[in-house]
């Protein structure tokens, strides 16, 4: 890992005026986003050889900022003298991260920790930006087949914690070297990531970039007095996995981990008794139903889903797990959808409100045979101290 240095200052700015005659009105500060510019700053950078077993990567400390925003990750194998004709397990390359997870200055964990495909999957469904799968991102690589180079790829994917650009929710106070954020990333052994490996397994060099906003100063060139903090500052999302094992006929589940804050996004995806989503997808319910309390938020027919979420997110490809389109076993409900473009343009006006008692289900019946894992991925919303969900919506 590459040296860390500390983080340029923003350009210097006048001082605050004086405080004008007794009784003058105060003058509002104008918003976080006034004040900042997003910056990046130094970063990771690790190389190691995939092998017959799991290997960690060196913890990545993220250098002192001002706001962290998100994180984004760049994942590139190079492979070379293949003679092998090389293919990918159903969730390769994406499984090559075996773990990953984010964690806070009390190494509790903020997003994870999970697996490659599983950030995939919020990157693509979570709501963070205009492009937003990640097979359609242009430094995409995944090389089958048997040309020297076959078992190569690229993923580039990114760690979310800002909520809305637009004024700044979610990014997290970044200021101390003493106690950091923490990023701890795995690298998958060889056979979790090819069916046919290569001749030479690859070297895998793994990269991380912050990209953060500066401290602002206490006004700006007019001298009007500029906010310290984004609003509701510390408020923080989360990405939590949770699985249940279910049998291939009717169920009542009730997803216990999903309770307790404002949900902005529900993710499912169904994988059969040999860990297979395409089986998943042919086995969805069908209909399913999502019951908070009293009410039945979702009694979804598989495929009225299916062109729900290709009106929100504009993904038109057939259902599969090309780009483009519809995942395997994977089923989106989003809190997020507030405008007529897709999740995350958001006010926080349509987030779920939960707390621990309330009853959150899922119920419908799996077809095919044997047991089968439900995975949901809860994005919730833990408001700063202070404030609660009314405070930060917009």
């Amino acid at each position: 890992m590459v040296g860390i240095a500390p983080p340029a200052a923003p350009p210097a700015t006048p001082a605050a005026p004086a405080a004008g005659s007794k009784g003058a009105p105060a003058v509002a500060a104008r918003p976080f986003r006034y004040g900042v510019q997003q910056v990046d700053d130094t970063p990771y950078d690790q190389t190691l050889t995939t092998g017959g077993s799991v290997q960690n990567y060196l913890v990545y400390e993220i250098p002192s900022t001002g706001f962290l925003e998100y994180v984004e990750l760049l994942m590139e194998a190079t492979t070379s003298a293949n003679a092998a004709t090389v293919a990918f397990t159903a969730d390769g390359p994406w499984n090559a991260i075996d773990t990953i997870s984010f964690v806070d200055t009390n190494n509790q964990p903020v997003i994870g920790p999970f697996g490659g495909r599983h950030l995939k999957t919020i990157n693509k469904w979570g709501g963070y930006a205009f492009n937003d799968d990640p097979m359609n991102n242009p430094v995409y690589l995944a090389t089958t087949g048997a040309g020297s180079t076959g078992g190569s790829f690229t993923l580039a994917l990114r760690l979310p914690l800002e909520l809305v650009p637009r004024d700044g929710l979610g990014a997290l106070p970044n200021k101390s070297a003493s106690t950091p954020f923490k990023i701890k990333v795995t690298l998958a052994a060889t056979t979790t990531i090819y069916s046919t490996a290569p001749t030479n397994p690859p070297s895998v060099r793994l990269r991380m970039i912050p990209k953060s906003y500066w401290q602002p100063q206490a006004a700006d060139m007019f001298g009007n007095p500029l906010s310290q903090n984004p609003p509701a500052v510390n408020t923080t999302q989360y990405w939590q996995l949770a699985t249940y094992t279910l049998p291939a006929s009717a169920f009542a589940q009730q997803l216990s981990s999903s309770v307790g804050f404002p949900i902005r996004n529900l993710v499912f995806t169904l994988l059969d008794s040999s860990n297979s989503r395409s089986q998943g997808e042919a086995d969805w319910p069908d209909p399913l139903k999502i019951q908070l309390e009293a009410n039945i938020i979702a009694d979804r027919i598989k495929k009225i889903w299916q062109w729900r979420m290709s009106q929100q997110y504009g993904y038109v490809g057939a259902v599969g797990d090309a780009a483009g389109g519809k995942d395997n076993g994977v089923y989106v409900e989003s809190f997020c959808w507030d405008f007529a473009g897709k999740p995350g343009w958001e006010t926080r006006r349509g987030y779920l409100p939960t707390t621990d008692a309330m009853r959150l289900q899922a119920r419908g019946t799996i077809g095919g045979s044997g047991n089968h894992t439900l995975e949901v991925l809860t994005n919730y919303v833990a408001p700063g101290a202070g404030t609660n969900l009314a405070a930060i919506a917009a």
